[in-house]
């Protein structure tokens, strides 16, 4: 949740990626790589830079997409009111107009309940699925931590002021700890040239808070991976095992650190999901 990171080099074929709008939304995108396709879905405030540190593990053997969803980064769109199914309906279109045939998709946090919804609803445009650092429902902690956050920019708290307010939530106990460590997490939380604006976090929070798929994950039929950081307190780790227990033959793979493993814990996140995939 709320990345804003540096964005990857780019090769000259790669540099100036196209827009493709559906169903009235413009997204913006990047393809990376060869192989089976491969979709990213980042979480709230999130934008594509958010796999920064994770797709490059993944190009040597897939098409990789990345994308700014609604109300992010620089994808538009009429500004009608969202959902996560809404979100979902957005993904499956542009994996169609993209031609992408049975993808895998990866979502984090709020990226990963719209993977699950686009499982339960388009059992047959994917593959494998992976959700990492989710639930099927958000509820109490998680929703005032963002409305805190929210507040905290409505009344005009200063960007410092914000980063002290979010990232406790967003970090592990021992990366935290670490003030070298930290300092390297605060930098690139501030690195992102496209960083969400008040409007795109109040848009954003309200799918969040009408979220719950726990009478739904038994319809999923793709082969599942939960991934659960020990130290999470976003997406609990006894909520995400719950989740995971609702869906058909669900794994679980746990790695150290916070809620954005993207960050904390790109290499073990993407290793754990290449062991998966590579099944």
């Amino acid at each position: 949740m709320l990345f804003m990171i540096r964005l990857p080099a780019a090769n000259p074929r790669e540099e100036d990626m196209p827009e493709i709008t559906v169903n009235g939304i413009s997204y913006y995108y990047e393809l990376h790589g060869k192989g089976h396709p491969l979709v990213f879905i980042a979480g709230f405030g999130a934008n594509h830079t958010a796999w920064r540190f994770v797709y490059p593990a993944f190009t040597d053997r897939h098409q990789v997409l990345i994308f700014d969803n609604q109300a992010s980064g620089r994808t538009r769109d009429r500004g009608d009111l969202l959902t996560v199914e809404s979100m979902a309906d957005g993904v499956a279109g542009l994996i169609d107009a993209l031609g992408l045939s049975a993808p895998h998709i990866v979502g984090h946090s709020m990226g990963g309940a719209i993977a699950q919804i686009l499982a339960i609803k388009y059992p047959d445009k994917l593959d494998r699925l992976v959700i990492a650092n989710s639930a099927a429902e958000w509820r109490g902690r998680p929703l005032m931590a963002l409305k805190g956050l929210i507040d905290v920019i409505k009344s005009g708290g200063s960007l410092d002021c914000q980063l002290e307010v979010s990232m406790p939530w967003l970090f592990g106990h021992e990366a935290l700890a670490d003030q070298k460590r930290k300092a390297e997490l605060r930098e690139m939380i501030l690195d992102n040239p496209t960083p969400p604006s008040l409007e795109d976090l109040e848009r954003q929070f309200h799918p969040l808070r009408e979220f719950d798929s726990s009478g739904t994950l038994g319809r999923i039929k793709a082969p599942t991976l939960v991934v659960i950081s020990d130290d999470d307190i976003l997406a609990l780790p006894a909520e995400s095992e719950r989740m995971a227990e609702s869906i058909p033959g669900a794994r679980i793979a746990r790695i150290p650190g916070g809620h954005v493993s993207e960050f904390e814990q790109p290499e073990m996140l993407a290793q754990s999901i290449r062991d998966f995939l590579d099944q």
